[in-house]
């Protein structure tokens, strides 16, 4: 009966030592900065830039960045970053960036992404047949930007601009 108790904890031992990678996670956390573009004329010189900004007028462009960090303590593979177009505003064509990152888009209020020159939506014809038709930059509902690897402690940017309708 005494060679009971050892193999009982050498199995609990054991059990413990293969649960420990289980708990070992990713966790993407983010924060989100509206930026607005500003044109300044300065001794015959124009120059663009951006800054901090909590409201926007018709005609201007924003920029949306989103930072993110792996807090967790694995690495994260194939997260993704998905960001509303938002309501009155269009998406300026070619702006979404992110380095590391495969940016797709989507037309249909965020249910299926594609890349740009894929993105389609379906149109119902007056004689309610229905017609798949490739969406045009202005049409974008929302972007998605896959991180292939965020290893933890690792931090990142991505972004994009709309116009304000």
């Amino acid at each position: 009966m005494k060679t009971s108790a050892p193999i009982r904890l050498a199995v609990l031992a054991a059990g413990l030592l293969l649960a420990a990678p289980a708990l070992a996670a990713p966790k993407i956390t983010f924060s989100i900065a509206q930026l607005k573009e500003v044109v300044e004329q300065k001794g015959g010189v124009r120059t663009t830039r951006m800054v901090p900004t909590t409201s926007a007028s018709p005609g201007d462009v924003v920029e949306y960045q989103l930072t993110y960090a792996n807090t967790g303590d694995a690495l994260a593979t194939d997260a993704n970053i998905d960001d509303a177009i938002p309501k009155g505003t269009t998406y300026v064509a070619n702006s979404a960036a992110g380095e590391g990152t495969e940016i797709t888009f989507s037309a249909d209020g965020g249910k299926t992404f594609a890349p740009s020159v894929k993105v389609a939506y379906e149109y119902r014809l007056p004689s309610g047949a229905v017609e798949k038709r490739v969406a045009t930059p202005a049409e974008y509902t929302h972007v998605r930007w896959t991180l292939k690897q965020v290893p933890p402690g690792a931090t990142g940017k991505v972004s994009f601009r709309v116009k304000v309708n």
